[in-house]
């Protein structure tokens, strides 16, 4: 880290409790907009524990969907991510253990459903609304 770097991290450790649990109300608002809709899967967190939330990824019923879906946001100025396109079996720096496509097929058919909504912890409960709508409008 250069100096600039570390003085921003330092400031942002006085505020990082209350940012966690800003991102937690952000998933449960998340959670209780998308969990009713059809072809949607939101995350789950096991009781006892907390995520950091760094991301918030849903489960699309296929990958035509998600296509769509990522499309209709984009069209709406939503930004989306897909973080892992390729299960990490397949990926070249795995290329030894001689893993092939078929061999872990849940992470698999995941790879090609998941994608991330926008979040962060003042992402507002309006834009929620208005990505919520756009994806159940899609569903």
């Amino acid at each position: 880290l250069d100096t600039i770097q570390a003085g921003i991290l330092l400031a942002k450790f006085d505020i990082f409790p209350e940012e966690i649990e800003l991102r937690q109300q952000v998933a449960k608002r998340y959670t209780a907009m998308l969990n009713p809709l059809a072809n949607i899967e939101t995350p789950a967190i096991l009781q006892g524990y907390k995520s950091a939330w760094a991301q918030y990824s849903i489960l699309a019923a296929g990958d035509k969907q998600r296509t769509d879906l990522q499309n209709k946001l984009k069209e709406a100025n939503i930004p989306t991510a897909i973080y892992y396109p390729k299960p990490l079996h397949l990926q070249g720096a795995f290329s030894e253990l001689s893993y092939r496509e078929g061999d872990f097929p849940i992470s698999e058919n995941i790879s090609r459903r998941i994608f991330s909504l926008p979040m962060h912890p003042y992402l507002a409960e309006e834009d929620q609304q208005k990505i919520a709508g756009i994806i159940a409008g899609l569903r």
